[in-house]
Parts: structure tokens; C-alpha cells; sequence
């Protein structure tokens, strides 16, 4: 278009790009250019009836400026044009001036005002009449003989817009998606139910354009129509066992690292653009859903519905691979589970309560294993550590054998899951779709699958919610008070454990000083008065006393010495311990709650000594340096916070709770609560 515009003008120096030449381009052919008659676009009049002129926008304004400096920095390249950067100070003051009348612009041609709104996009009830016209808007066409293609596109769609709606994945990214970019792994701890997500490798596309190794994934869902692992063993089932494409063979790599997942009219040709718009069209119209940017859609409202659900900005942000930030693009591979869980029907903070109902029954292993047999053929084939086991029958090929490929491993782990979720949501869909040409596989009329439906059916007519996951949905405060009592209950026990063993080293101290000579004493006979005077209490008996009262007595008899060289060290005198030449112990630096510093006060923490008993032992010398005598007095002033609650009626967990959520609300640290206490004072 520049071209042609440059030649109606005749600028002598012809095609080079300049800055006046670009404003002046835009103004003459751009900004006020009508749009393209087109399928999309409606004719308009307004109410006296002129036409209303429909005119380009600012987005597509900025594709014709990037565009035009593109070709600048050609020309730069090759030295024809030494002008600076077109996009100067009067393009950018040209498009402000249109950005400035956006809005008007938009109200005077009538656009639709809901555009990119939060009304601009789908319900789940949405996304099920999607899924669901998929499974039987073959019956609404004159296909003209061509069901079993037109079936397979349709599954096809179903799972390219699950796709993008759960795994927040561009249209070109599900394009280029092949076989050995597909894994799974086990996810432990999210519930009753084995999590085996279905992980997808991303190293290239729009926002990783240097092979950044990236992750996304799905769960199983809650509803088999929402699910996207369940619609995706349809559409692989469909391909293998209806259509009769020959499964892939995984003897080398490259016999089947080209297959793509959303083939096109090959397996190694990835779906074009324009088949994938085209089926989606269709599909959106057939529901009366109207969005704009239909193969793009689903990466936009998938995000919506994440944050309307309570999933975290970051957690978005990683799922759909928006951040640019050294910590995500450099160390953090993993998945974000919160998002995972959000778009599988699960609250996103809710660890622990996965639980599908429909995945109770497990199918015998004589069904699982009638359904794709080559994949435990193959499994087992590398497994093996003979080397002279040959492939399944089939795979000859003169390529070197890829027996250590953990692509081909990974994949047939995920196929080996996708089984066993096809037989599990066969017998719900199947109600569902019964006229679905797919139940007509002989798989579907074994006796064993008659039996395990049979066995599901009867399963979901009376479902209950495992006993861990009711304490969990119900009784979520008390879950977590279980969760820090047993913590507190094992901290105590090896607390008292370790106090037990300190006592009976010092015992076993002292009598190896009395029975070695280390400590020097005297015997002689007493009258009975004084021994009845002398002999102390049964209640108040330790052995640290009784050892005092023979020290008494020896230095009686012996020249007057000072008592603490006489013990050795560890044995406690008669009035006091000995005081300690250096700290015997450090305030935690790391504690950061209110309940900590308590913890630490009155237990201890770990096998430490508590700071209670220290004062009470050792009084101040147990913390000679002056940076543990200004983080005590911190921590003091909260203690006797606590305290001072506990004076008024509080019991001592409430006050230690109710000065902790002081500190919450107001977003403070120890030391910040310590300085505002000690000023309310």
C-alpha cells in the first residue's frame, strides 16, 4: 500500500521512509479509511438514515506504523536510507490526537460497548454447550456422506477450545503441538483422588521466541464436558480405533516425533489457521455465542474466570506465560497448582480436596489393557534391559533404536492415564450422546465394560465425600488447629526428651566426680537430732541437694576453700548456678509472629532452653552481649502485652491472638508492634 502511495505522489526520492512521508501517509490513506466490506462487519444507519461509516481503529493504525518502520530498518540495513526513526515526535503526537477521540469515534459508528468487557466472553454453561454441540452437531448438517471426517473435526474443536480455555494457550501454540510435547506426572498431596496431570512442553511462540523451556498443564475435571484430558481421549480414541489411523510407533524418534496433535490433512501437517477459525466459527454461531478473536478467546476469558474464582495475579500470570522476570523465566519450572486447581472445578487454595467421584471404580486390567494393547507393548519394551528384545510387531524401521526416550515414555504414561479416563467418562457421555457413532467399537460391548458401567452407574447414585475432605470443607478452622496441635505435641515431646536426657547426664556427672575423687568430701557420725534436722524432705529431695549437703559437711573438715573450685564444673552449688561466662543462648532472628515469640518464651523452640527459664536460671547474664539485651526488651514489651491482656480476662492463647491479629491488620513487623506498644504505654 506504501508503494502504490508513494508512486500516485511521485516523491523523488521514491519508496525511502521518512517521518513526514509516514504522517502524511497516515493522514491521506489510513485514519479515515472505511473498513473492508466483510462476513464480520454489519452495514449501519443512523436514525435519519445516512450509512454510518465504519473506520480502522487505533490497534490496527499502530500495525500500519510498526509496519512502515519495519521497512526503515530494512532499508537502514542495507544503507539506502540515512533519515533517523520515522516514529518520531509528530507521529506520536498524530496517533495521541487519535487516541484522544477513541472514544468518540467508537460511539459515533455505533460499536458494540460491551467490547472487551467482562460481558465480552462465556459462562462454564457456555463452554458445556460448546463441548456438547461438538458431540452432536453432526447430526444438525447435510454432511454429504462425510460423517466420520466431520465427527472428528468437531472432537478436534472441542478440544482445541479446552485447550485454550484451561491451559491459557495461543492458537499458534496449539497449532505446533505434537506427540512428544505431551507428558504426565503424578502431583502429590491434592487429594483422595491420583492427580496424573497432563503436562504440556512449550519452547517456542509468541512470548518465547529463543526456546525458553516453559510448562503448562490441566487437571482432570469435575465434569467429563469441561474436562479437557477426557475430551482430548476421545479425540485420540476417534483417531486410532474409528477413523483407523495407525498409532504411532516409538521405536526411533524420528518415526514419530512430527505427528502432530491437531493434525490437518496429514499427521505431520499441523491444522491450518484458517480450518481452525473456520470449525470455530461454525461452532459459535451454532450455540449463538459472539465474541471477537473466536480462536483467542478462551486465553482471555480463561484468565477472567481464574481471578472472578480467587486465583492470585502471579498464579495467572505464570499459567499464561506473562512474565519476563529472571526468577520465572530462569528457576521456576513447575506448575501453578493453584490455577491448575481453579480451572478443574476446585477452590485454588483447597489442598487436598481433589476428589472425583466418577474415578472410585477403576476398570479391571483386563479391559484397560484390551484398550490400545501397544501401549503396554511398548512400556515394556523399554523397560527392558535385554537388547535383544524386539519392538511390537509392526515397527521396523532402519533408524537406531531410541530405546532411553523419555519423550516416548512420557507420552505413553499420559496415553496409559487417557485410557483409563475414556473408560471412567465413557459411561456418562455415553447416556449423553447415545447416537455418537464412536460406542459402536467392540471395546464397548465386552462383558467386563458392561460390568464396570454397570459398577460406576451404581457408584454415583449414592456419592459420599471422603470423611478428610468433609473435616477439610466444613470444619477448615478446626483442621488447622489439629494440624498446629500435632506440631506443638511432637516440638513438646522432644522437648521433654531432651530435658529428661540433659537431667540424666548431670546426675551421671556428679556421681562419676563423687566415685572418681574429683570432688573431696568427709564422713562422720552425726547425732541423730542433727541428722533428723539435716535430712531434707522427700518431695524437695534431688540429687543436687543431697550432693550440696556432703560438700557442707567435707568442707567442715577441711581447710576453708572456695566452694566453686571444689565442683566440678556442670554441678550445681547449693544456692545458685554457676553464672555463665558467655550467652547460653540466642533470640531467634527468624521468628516473625506473635505466636512464635510466645513459643519461644514459655517452650522454647526446638530443643532450645525457653526464655522463661533462662530469666528465672540465670536472670540477666545469660545474655551479656548488647545485641541480645535490645532484641530481649523488644520481645519483652510484646510478653508483657500479653500479660497485661491476660489481667483483664483474656486467657493467654486469646491475648497472644488478639495481639497477633493487631500485628496482621496493621501489616507489621515484630519490631514495628514493639515500638507502637511501648509508645501506647
Amino acid at each position: 500500500m506504501l508503494q502504490s502511495f508513494c508512486k500516485k505522489q511521485g516523491f523523488p526520492d521514491g519508496e525511502l521512509v521518512t517521518e513526514k512521508k509516514l504522517v502524511y501517509f497516515l493522514d491521506t490513506e489510513v485514519l479515515n479509511r472505511p473498513l473492508r466490506s466483510s462476513q464480520y462487519k454489519k452495514d449501519r444507519t443512523r436514525p435519519d438514515g445516512s450509512k454510518v461509516e465504519q473506520t480502522l481503529g487505533s490497534n490496527s493504525i499502530t500495525q500500519y506504523i510498526n509496519a512502515i518502520v519495519d521497512l526503515w530498518k530494512f532499508q537502514k540495513s542495507i544503507g539506502t536510507n540515512s533519515f533517523p526513526n520515522p516514529r518520531g515526535y509528530a507521529v506520536s503526537a498524530l496517533m495521541t490526537g487519535r487516541l484522544h477521540k477513541e472514544s468518540e469515534r467508537k460511539r459515533e459508528q455505533y460499536l458494540d460497548r460491551a467490547a472487551g468487557t467482562l460481558q465480552d466472553g462465556y459462562s462454564k454453561d457456555k463452554i458445556k454447550d460448546f463441548v456438547r454441540y461438538c458431540w452432536q452437531g453432526w447430526r444438525t448438517k447435510d454432511l454429504k456422506h462425510r460423517k466420520p471426517q466431520a465427527q472428528e473435526s468437531y472432537l478436534r474443536t472441542a478440544v482445541d477450545f479446552l485447550f485454550s480455555h484451561n491451559m491459557l494457550l495461543r492458537g499458534e501454540s496449539r497449532r505446533q503441538l505434537q506427540f512428544p510435547d505431551l507428558f504426565t506426572i503424578s502431583l502429590p498431596n491434592e487429594g483422595p483422588t491420583p492427580c496424573w496431570p497432563m503436562i504440556m512442553i512449550m519452547n517456542n511462540g509468541k512470548t518465547n521466541q529463543f526456546g525458553r523451556l516453559q510448562y503448562m498443564g490441566v487437571m482432570r475435571h469435575q465434569d467429563p464436558l469441561l474436562c479437557t484430558m477426557s475430551q482430548a481421549a476421545f479425540y485420540l480414541f476417534y483417531r486410532w480405533q474409528i477413523a483407523g489411523e495407525s498409532p504411532p510407533r516409538f521405536r526411533s524418534r524420528p518415526e514419530w516425533y512430527n505427528f502432530h496433535f491437531f493434525k490437518g490433512s496429514d499427521r505431520e501437517k499441523p491444522i491450518s489457521y484458517e480450518i481452525q477459525l473456520k470449525w470455530a466459527n461454525e461452532v459459535y454461531k451454532a450455540i449463538n455465542l459472539s465474541t471477537d478473536k473466536k480462536t483467542h478467546a478462551g486465553r482471555a476469558q480463561g484468565s477472567k474466570q481464574a481471578e472472578l474464582e480467587g486465583v492470585e495475579e502471579n498464579k495467572i500470570r505464570r499459567a499464561g506465560q506473562w512474565n519476563q522476570d529472571a526468577l520465572t523465566n530462569c528457576y521456576l519450572t513447575h506448575l501453578p497448582r493453584k490455577f491448575l486447581r481453579s480451572m478443574a472445578g476446585f477452590q485454588p487454595d483447597a489442598i487436598g480436596n481433589y476428589y472425583l467421584p466418577r474415578a472410585k471404580i477403576q476398570p479391571p486390567d483386563s479391559l484397560v489393557r484390551a484398550l490400545w494393547p501397544w501401549i503396554d507393548q511398548w512400556l515394556a519394551w523399554f523397560q527392558s534391559n535385554d537388547p535383544t528384545n524386539e519392538p511390537p510387531s509392526g515397527a521396523t524401521s532402519q533408524e537406531q533404536e531410541d530405546r532411553d526416550d523419555m519423550a516416548a515414555q512420557g507420552f505413553l504414561q499420559l496415553l496409559n492415564q487417557l485410557r483409563i479416563i475414556l473408560l471412567q467418562d465413557s459411561v456418562l457421555l455415553q447416556a449423553q450422546f447415545p447416537r455418537h457413532s464412536m460406542w459402536d467399537d467392540p471395546i464397548f460391548a465386552r462383558e467386563d465394560y458392561t460390568a464396570f458401567a454397570e459398577q460406576i452407574r451404581q457408584s454415583l447414585l449414592c456419592t459420599e465425600t471422603p470423611q478428610e475432605i468433609q473435616l477439610r470443607q466444613t470444619l477448615p478452622i478446626i483442621a488447622d488447629r489439629l494440624s498446629v496441635l500435632q506440631k506443638d505435641i511432637h516440638q513438646a515431646v522432644d522437648r521433654h526428651g531432651y530435658q529428661a536426657h540433659e537431667q540424666l547426664r548431670k546426675i551421671s556427672r556428679q556421681l562419676h566426680d563423687l566415685l572418681s575423687g574429683h570432688v573431696t568430701f568427709a564422713v562422720r557420725a552425726m547425732d541423730a537430732s542433727i541428722i533428723e534436722a539435716r535430712t531434707p524432705d522427700s518431695d524437695s529431695f534431688t540429687p543436687s541437694s543431697q550432693l550440696a549437703a556432703c560438700l557442707s559437711e567435707a568442707s567442715s573438715l577441711q581447710p576453708p576453700v572456695d566452694k566453686q573450685q571444689l565442683l566440678p564444673q556442670g554441678i550445681d552449688t547449693p544456692s545458685s548456678l554457676v553464672s555463665p561466662s558467655r550467652s547460653l543462648y540466642s533470640l531467634s532472628r527468624t521468628t516473625q509472629t506473635v505466636p512464635e515469640v510466645w513459643r519461644e518464651w514459655i517452650c522454647g523452640l526446638g530443643a532450645n532452653p525457653s526464655v522463661q527459664s533462662l530469666e528465672r536460671s540465670y536472670g540477666a547474664t545469660w545474655r551479656p552481649s548488647s545485641r541480645e539485651r535490645v532484641m530481649f526488651c523488644r520481645r519483652k514489651v510484646i510478653i508483657d502485652e500479653i500479660y497485661a491482656r491476660y489481667g483483664k480476662g483474656l486467657s493467654l492463647d486469646a491475648a497472644v491472638e488478639e495481639l497477633e491479629l493487631v500485628r496482621c491488620r496493621g501489616k507489621l513487623s515484630l519490631y514495628q508492634l514493639s515500638q507502637l506498644l511501648s509508645k501506647a504505654r
